[in-house]
């Protein structure tokens, strides 16, 4: 089992021993005297600052009346859960990222985007690696590129690291009309100008733009 999936996993055993703790009722101490292990090993443990043992386990969960294999399912699900929602927030920050650099006209030749990526944030001092670079574009990008890059990108670095709120989604509307303008030709426009309209109005710019696309380039 890989380092991704351990991580998560020891968490979870760890958050669900607290749950069975809570309900038992039962403190530290009284637990250790009666699964014969160190508090100092239960308190790390519960804390998810050290895996726990097969062996442990079983002890702790026996000194409590809980099935050990009961709590492993639980922590399993659990752990699922975790690293379901990682992955999709990772999918959700990339899908981000491609758009605003589609938006800002990059993405067609992305080595080339890096070398000006790199360029314009070395003179800010900050040092982009290529691996940074496609780390942000998987979605996985480090805050610190994330929000060097949003400067460049000239995109909120809240948006790109995630965030879903109102403004995040007015400045996914108004990268997608970039986008959309850039295929006409248009390679410049004043993000004032976009401010100054609602996220609806924006849309039915956008659809009149891309039906006139459409149009001119027939079936």
């Amino acid at each position: 089992m890989n380092e991704a999936a351990v991580l998560p996993l020891q968490e979870a055993l760890a958050a669900e021993l607290r749950a069975a703790q809570a309900i038992a009722q039962i403190n530290v101490k009284t637990w250790a005297q009666r699964a014969s292990i160190s508090d100092d090993s239960i308190y790390r443990v519960l804390r998810g600052r050290r895996p726990v043992s097969v062996v442990e386990l079983v002890m702790l969960c026996q000194a409590i009346d809980d099935d050990p294999l009961d709590l492993i399912s639980r922590a399993t699900r659990r752990a699922g859960e975790s690293v379901r929602g990682s992955r999709a927030a990772e999918i959700a920050r990339a899908d981000r990222a491609r758009l605003a650099v589609e938006a800002a006209g990059l993405y067609d030749d992305l080595d080339a985007a890096f070398l000006k990526a790199r360029a314009a944030l070395s003179e800010e001092g900050h040092l982009l690696s290529q691996r940074d670079w496609y780390a942000f574009l998987e979605g996985i990008g480090s805050a610190e590129t994330v929000s060097a890059l949003s400067s460049f990108l000239e995109v909120p670095s809240d948006y790109l690291a995630g965030t879903d709120d109102a403004a995040s989604s007015r400045v996914e509307v108004q990268l997608k009309f970039a986008r959309t303008m850039r295929e006409v030709g248009v390679v410049r426009l004043a993000a004032r100008s976009l401010d100054e309209l609602e996220p609806e109005e924006i849309h039915a710019v956008e659809n009149a733009i891309r039906e006139f696309i459409d149009e001119e380039e027939g079936p």
